[in-house]
């Protein structure tokens, strides 16, 4: 059992928030993560190991081909949906994620005290890997609930990118060379099911608008990617808070040019099997 803790401070339009990875509202999202952006550390400071860089863009769109057969109460969204109404949305996406060792882990002292970087897998250690996925989520939504089933697809291997483009990057900045991709996990496809439910209670202001919002949600997912399940819950304050994936919702509200809000959560994940970790 892994336990995480999360606490971060989000500024931006109020068009943009993000629960978990579901994006039932319409429209575009493009995600990076990367240790470099932890700001408030000295540059030389900022960690570069274990998940080390992710990309990932997505499209939601108001509509449910094929599957929205399965829903025969719910039409795909339109964004005037009563409180208890279910609409339907579907999301495509592309991700890449990179996981490296700890560098730290990869150094050794030789006899002069000079530190030289070890390139050969250490046993226990985490090892290189790239992951490069498809993602297709059908979304059931309504004002307090949202059900999403995914099914990913993906690779890992020289073929999924993560070394080119951790290669790429760290010339563009007069970085060296991370010297263990040769010992990468080699390539292997991978599928998995998801299944994501998420729940919302929201309190408003005297004038109506919300300022706090609870948001607990669960996760499953079976295959040979991950076979994994995880709980956990998430708490917003703040300055015109939008509805996080409801459009009917938001649309209620009325427009918001800029909120500001703070969000913290807690998650317990129940692992089986990680294809980036039990292959090393």
């Amino acid at each position: 059992l892994v336990l995480t803790l999360g606490l971060a401070l989000s500024l931006g339009t109020a068009l943009t928030p993000r629960i978990a990875r579901a994006q039932a509202v319409p429209g575009t999202q493009v995600t990076g993560d990367n240790d470099a952006l932890d700001i408030w550390l000295p540059q030389k400071e900022r960690p570069d190991g274990e998940y080390t860089n992710g990309l990932r863009v997505s499209v939601s769109r108001s509509m449910a081909p094929l599957w929205g057969r399965l829903f025969r109460s719910a039409a795909p969204c339109t964004g005037r949906e009563a409180a208890e109404q279910r609409c339907l949305t579907t999301e495509l996406a592309i991700a890449q994620q990179m996981y490296t060792p700890e560098p730290l882990n990869h150094r050794a002292v030789d006899s002069t005290g000079h530190h030289t970087i070890v390139s050969a897998p250490i046993p226990g250690d985490r090892a290189f890997a790239g992951w490069l996925h498809a993602d297709a989520t059908a979304n059931v939504v309504s004002e307090k609930r949202l059900t999403s089933f995914a099914l990913i697809v993906g690779i890992t291997g020289t073929a999924s990118g993560a070394e080119a483009v951790q290669r790429g990057f760290h010339h563009l900045i007069s970085q060296t060379d991370p010297p263990g991709w040769r010992y990468q996990l080699g390539f292997r496809p991978a599928a998995n099911l998801s299944y994501t439910d998420h729940l919302r209670a929201g309190f408003a202001a005297p004038n109506g608008r919300e300022i706090f919002d609870v948001a607990p949600s669960w996760n499953a997912q079976l295959g040979n990617a991950r076979t994994s399940a995880f709980g956990d819950v998430v708490a917003r304050l703040g300055y015109h808070l939008p509805h996080p994936w409801s459009l009917a919702a938001r649309q209620r509200a009325g427009a918001r040019d800029f909120g500001i809000w703070v969000y913290a959560g807690v998650r317990e994940s129940l692992v089986a099997y990680d294809q980036l970790l039990d292959r090393s």
